[in-house]
């Protein structure tokens, strides 16, 4: 199936700059890290999402569809650049949020990039999960928005996983190849499957857990593994100790760590993936998980736009905002 990865989304990863990263506490080690800055891939659809959405969309197009729905928190990075993505492509867009109706800066860019919002309780969302499985439901949401693609939340299905293997077939190109390991924060386990499918057999893929309690992910990241390269492949392993206290969660230790990291590097990180992520890799360094000699690569997955919903964040975040006006390159 990666053979039919689109040349395009390739092409574009391949022009994302990896930049070598002063880190005493892994330098002391003789470990060299790049940072991977898909952060900086698109204007309104940063990151892994950008991958993610790709062939989603190309998807949803070749069915002729022109509505797209999917499910997101009401600080979802997902739901926030498939809004952007709507506008830019011409698709219509719904996001179903859950919780209770409200508002906060990500809606509002959502809203402004035209797409519907419709909150559901938490029951609702759960079983939304499987909307085949829910008559109810999806009648509901086909009554109010017509006929509609369903991407899941995170963008995480097998074409999200594929368009992720366009990160670790990028950085190769980039590099040559002269790397070990390629690190990335994990919510679902899409972008970690994508990644592990792309990279060389003399390589690891290591995906840092965001979430509290490891759930079904490994086992969905297998799969995916499997579907995309047509046989089973150990090159990934996936840490789930690095949580932070649970998703979204921003303890006064990582926030302190988040500034000193920021400081030293000049590169912005988000609380919820990137931070836990160079927390992760540098406790895993210092407890000898990987030899000398080492050459890691962080990939920076975005989500940005998240930190607006952080207080202690929030003189910061005003430069973080989308300009509604970009368009890609």
């Amino acid at each position: 199936m990666l053979g039919t990865l689109d040349q395009s989304l390739l092409s574009k990863a391949a022009a994302v700059p990896v930049q070598p990263l002063d880190w005493p506490a892994l330098n002391k080690r003789d470990i060299q890290v790049s940072l991977r800055r898909d952060d900086l891939i698109d204007s309104q659809l940063s990151g892994n999402k950008f991958y993610k959405l790709h062939h989603n969309l190309l998807e949803a197009k070749a069915t002729g569809h022109h509505t797209l729905l999917s499910f997101g928190g009401v600080w979802s990075n997902h739901l926030h650049a498939l809004a952007a993505a709507g506008k830019l492509y011409g698709f219509n867009t719904v996001g179903v949020v859950r919780g209770e109706d409200c508002d906060n800066a990500m809606l509002r860019d959502a809203r402004n990039c035209g797409m519907q919002l419709k909150f559901w309780t938490r029951e609702q969302f759960r079983q939304g999960k499987k909307l085949e499985q829910h008559q109810d439901l999806f009648d509901s949401l086909l009554e109010d928005y017509g006929r509609f693609y369903v991407i899941p939340e995170g963008g995480s299905n097998l074409l999200g996983a594929k368009g992720c293997a366009a990160i670790s077939m990028a950085t190769e190109l980039a590099l040559d190849g002269n790397f070990t390991d390629i690190c990335l924060a994990c919510g679902t386990g899409a972008s970690l499957a994508g990644v592990a499918a792309g990279l060389g057999e003399d390589k690891k893929a290591w995906g840092i857990s965001v979430l509290k309690g490891q759930g079904k992910m490994a086992d969905e990241v297998g799969q995916w593994v499997r579907e995309l390269c047509g046989q089973e492949r150990n090159n990934w392993q996936l840490q789930t100790g690095f949580h932070g206290g649970g998703y979204a969660r921003l303890k006064p230790d990582l926030l302190h760590y988040m500034q000193a990291f920021e400081a030293r590097t000049g590169v912005v990180l988000d609380p919820v993936y990137t931070a836990k992520l160079c927390r992760g890799v540098e406790a895993m360094a210092e407890a000898g998980v990987w030899p000398e000699g080492s050459r890691l690569v962080l990939v920076h997955s975005g989500g940005l736009q998240g930190r607006r919903g952080f207080e202690s964040l929030a003189s910061h975040s005003h430069r973080l905002a989308p300009k509604a006006d970009n368009n890609k390159g």
